[in-house]
């Protein structure tokens, strides 16, 4: 009686670097976008104070922190949808 036993599957080495090539590259361009974004003048960015729940500010770092992104970028998307929304 043979024992036969399938061998384990190895994952290619290079579909795993193709993989985290597309995640660097994706995050560059984000970077490139927001470097872009900071240099046109209609979208000059300035530092304001407002009054938030604390679970906001929470959720501001971590969505900025798991899309690689800047709180500005974060909250500036929140304002958008918001007032799109709103006004159409």
């Amino acid at each position: 009686m043979s024992d036969h036993h399938s061998s384990p599957v190895h994952e290619n080495p290079v579909i795993g670097l193709i993989l985290a090539l597309q995640e660097i590259v994706a995050w560059w361009q984000s970077c490139n976008a927001t470097l872009e974004h900071a240099q046109d003048a209609s979208r000059q960015t300035k530092r304001i104070t407002f009054h938030v729940e604390q679970r906001w500010i929470e959720a501001v770092r971590r969505q900025a922190d798991l899309d690689g992104l800047t709180y500005t970028q974060i909250v500036n998307e929140a304002f958008r949808q918001y007032f799109e929304q709103k006004y159409t």
